[in-house]
């Protein structure tokens, strides 16, 4: 079992998350928009305050993005040996890094019942196919390196 190839690994995260931010662009910034701009009404944000938020929010939104995409493609670096190299590891490592930082994450926002259940189902569906594609594609440059 060969080691980690960390820079395949960074250098899959980069591509997955360059490719997932832009998902996350359509998906949040032009699919769900409205729907989030009406949520966030709903939680007593004044327009001024939701374009002031998502000002701040961006850097952290994005890092997020980039570092979710780093982790899932570590994640396939590191059960590829179990489970071997391929798309069906890569699909694995994928919807594991959508559980962690999507559906768990979610479900506390539907426990508190702070947005509407169509926009966090939404959310959380297209973020998966965001990741899985996005990993899957980050996952493709990865290779490990020999003993």
């Amino acid at each position: 079992m060969g080691r980690i190839a960390w820079g395949r690994v960074i250098f899959g995260g980069i591509v997955a998350g360059v490719l997932f931010n832009a998902f996350e662009f359509l998906l949040h910034g032009r699919m769900l928009a409205a729907a989030w701009h009406s949520a966030m009404l709903a939680l007593g944000k004044t327009p001024e305050e939701i374009v002031a938020s998502q000002a701040t929010s961006m850097p952290i939104l994005l890092l997020w993005a980039f570092l979710a995409c780093l982790f899932g493609v570590w994640l396939y670096a590191a059960i590829r040996p179990r489970f071997g190299a391929g798309p069906r590891t890569a699909l694995m490592a994928a919807v594991a890094t959508w559980f962690g930082v999507t559906l768990l994450p979610a479900m506390v926002t539907v426990a508190f019942d702070l947005y509407p259940g169509g926009l966090v189902a939404a959310w959380v569906m297209g973020e998966l196919v965001g990741l899985v594609v996005s990993i899957f594609i980050g996952a493709w440059f990865y290779r490990e390196m020999s003993a």
